[in-house]
């Protein structure tokens, strides 16, 4: 019933051998003998015509009869235990992550506000440094008002030259943090996490000093690493379409 289902009797029975399989390889572990007995230990991959493979843990006991047939007296398979992954991410630590760029982007204009552009500069390196992953390879982003040949920023030192400015390989960059940032607030229309990995999409909405308000398209892929921080691997922002209006 379980090999070939039919059998009513056994109603979850769909039929393992007829899921399409075209290869099945056995790679052991190990093997016991004990006479006319034979135990084994190993991986099974079975391969289907789709070319789908499935591995499965395997423990066969063999016998050796009294007639020399090997017979199967014991059989156990198991899918391959899956542990929960440490760096598994939550949706709060995502929003949390989300909130944390909101406050360091308000962080950074009020010091340069209050101490001046050295002291924001530096702590938007620390903030880049603690928030992204440029530190793993190159972080794919896409900043708002960058445009040309350094439209997309995936060193730290362009994610850094378009925050705070004041670096001659970016001359176009003014500052995006300076821009007197008081509040940040984020509506996400739909966060998907994978594993350790999540994205999100939605507006970001910044108020300045003199309270006018502007409104992004923004979309963040975050990971969360080895050491449970959770960073930005990807950060796309644009300014939302504004379609021409109608001929009268």
């Amino acid at each position: 019933s379980y090999f070939v289902g039919g059998n009513e009797k056994y109603p979850n029975d769909g039929g393992f051998a007829l899921k399409g399989w075209r290869k099945c390889e056995v790679d052991n572990a190990a093997i016991y003998i004990n006479g006319n007995t034979g135990t084994t230990v190993g991986n099974v991959i079975l391969t289907d015509k789709d070319g789908n493979v499935t591995v499965v843990d395997k423990t066969w006991t063999f016998l050796k009869d009294a007639d020399g047939k090997m017979r199967i007296m014991a059989h156990h398979s198991s899918l391959p235990y899956l542990p929960d992954s440490p760096s598994q991410i939550t949706e709060a630590e995502v929003l949390a992550a989300q909130e944390g760029w909101g406050e360091a982007l308000v962080n950074i204009a009020t010091t340069f506000d209050n101490k001046g552009l050295p002291a924001a500069k530096t702590l938007a390196g620390e903030i880049i440094d603690a928030a992204y992953g440029y530190q793993f390879g190159p972080v794919l982003f896409k900043p708002t008002l960058a445009n040309g040949e350094q439209t997309f920023r995936t060193t730290r030192e362009g994610a850094l030259a378009y925050f705070v400015g004041d670096d001659a390989s970016y001359p176009s960059d003014t500052g995006f943090a300076l821009k007197g940032w008081r509040e940040v607030e984020i509506e996400n229309s739909a966060v998907r996490i994978e594993g350790n990995t999540a994205q999100t999409m939605g507006w970001v909405i910044m108020t300045d000093k003199s309270g006018n308000v502007t409104k992004v398209d923004k979309t963040w892929t975050f990971v969360k690493d080895t050491e449970g921080v959770v960073r930005i691997v990807s950060h796309h922002s644009s300014l939302p379409y504004a379609p021409a209006p109608a001929s009268a």
